[in-house]
């Protein structure tokens, strides 16, 4: 029993379960990043002995435990000698489609390794940068060409005022007047019908308009730290492998689990042991489409003929269906949501990982634009855009509230 004299012992940061959780996928992370190597064969392929093994089992309940004894006339089977005929012909058709299927994906003749298409050699040198110049000085004019520095690849305000598009979001400063773009030097047209009108227009254009100052003292990007990448993803330096020393074509990811590069990378499947890549990718989604109409199939014709036999007089349940009913269930949620997800990827032209980092561009834009504007200003915005719609309210009125 302890005494009240003793001291309780902190409790770790991160003791709680989720943060166990979190610690032990940053912990996974950290090793499968730190693994140069591939992983032992015996590891990558172990699901595909255990594919085989479900696949087998499901035939075999299927077929001797409920087709046998349709076609024997047992009483409590369920079905008569015809309906065991036909259950086992379509059982036959779609478990010989998706072994067919699985073989194909499973043959290293359809492997997509970068390796077997790309010679290897020493890594590319980076070259030197070069002035970056926008616009065109000859369009427009001299005056640009005089006040306008030369521009560099680092990023600054002169490189955001010359830019096409506009200051980014980090050079938006609450304070001082916004940037005005420098146009060519403009000439006042002739006054030929002896008035003032077009002097008098351009000075009122000139002035600023009623709420400036309150604009610029209050800018919608302060808060926003948001710049796109400068890094050249395409440039050959930035797609050399030092694992396999070869430069990657376009789409190829370096495999961690296979421990080399992958031509249009799509996932690593543990149930196949090796990747889907560019030319096993057909063969993987007529796998998905197969297990999951031949799984449907069978959950479906266990559950009715299972559900006749337990019902019948002399009948019983048999644990063995029970349990494919289950597996059969399981896999057949999973092969469908996989073939309708890769069927809309294959639509977009996108592959799966392509994908995931096309969402998490979203989700951190989503986040960013969430923590300065909020819900109030969103509602507010989605407000203004349907005042302007229906007519009720002018777009400058808008603009200037």
């Amino acid at each position: 029993m302890n005494s009240p004299n003793t001291l309780k012992k902190p409790k770790a940061k991160g003791a709680t379960c989720c943060g166990v959780i979190e610690e032990a996928a940053h912990r996974t992370r950290e090793k499968r990043e730190a693994r140069i190597g591939p992983q032992p064969w015996i590891v990558r392929k172990l699901m595909v002995g255990f594919t085989l093994a479900v696949m087998a089992y499901s035939a075999y309940v299927f077929v001797a435990r409920l087709c046998v004894d349709m076609i024997r006339r047992k009483e409590d089977a369920g079905g008569s000698r015809t309906t065991g005929i036909g259950l086992v012909s379509a059982f036959s058709v779609l478990f010989l489609w998706m072994l067919w299927a699985y073989m194909k994906v499973l043959s290293d003749s359809y492997t997509s390794y970068a390796r077997d298409h790309t010679s290897p050699g020493a890594q590319p040198m980076y070259p030197d940068p070069a002035p970056f110049v926008p616009y065109d000085l000859a369009v427009e004019g001299t005056r640009m060409s005089q006040s306008r520095p030369s521009h560099s690849l680092t990023p600054s305000s002169d490189m955001d005022l010359g830019s096409i598009a506009g200051p980014s979001y980090e050079n938006l400063t609450s304070s001082g007047p916004r940037p005005t773009p420098d146009f060519p030097p403009f000439q006042m047209p002739a006054n030929t019908n002896g008035n003032n009108h077009g002097h008098a227009n351009f000075d009122r254009l000139s002035e600023p308009a009623p709420g400036a100052a309150a604009i610029q003292e209050k800018s919608l990007g302060d808060g926003i730290s948001r710049r796109p990448s400068l890094k050249p993803v395409l440039r050959p330096e930035q797609r050399y492998c030092p694992y396999d020393e070869i430069v990657k074509p376009y789409r190829t990811h370096h495999c961690r689990t296979c421990g080399t590069c992958v031509l249009k990378y799509d996932h690593h499947c543990p149930w196949i042991g090796q990747c889907v890549g560019a030319r096993n990718q057909k063969f993987f989604l007529n796998f998905t489409t197969a297990a999951s109409a031949y799984t449907i199939y069978v959950c479906a014709a266990l559950i009715v003929f299972t559900v006749r036999a337990a019902t019948s007089p002399r009948g019983d349940l048999d644990p063995q269906r029970i349990i494919i009913i289950a597996l059969a269930a399981v896999f057949a949620m999973f092969t469908t949501l996989m073939q309708v997800s890769h069927i809309g990827m294959i639509c977009r032209g996108q592959t799966t990982i392509e994908s995931m980092h096309a969402r998490n561009m979203k989700e951190r834009e989503d986040r960013a634009l969430a923590d300065v504007f909020g819900t109030c200003a969103f509602v507010c915005v989605v407000l203004a855009f349907v005042l302007v719609l229906t007519g009720t309210v002018d777009a400058d009125e808008i603009f200037v509230l």
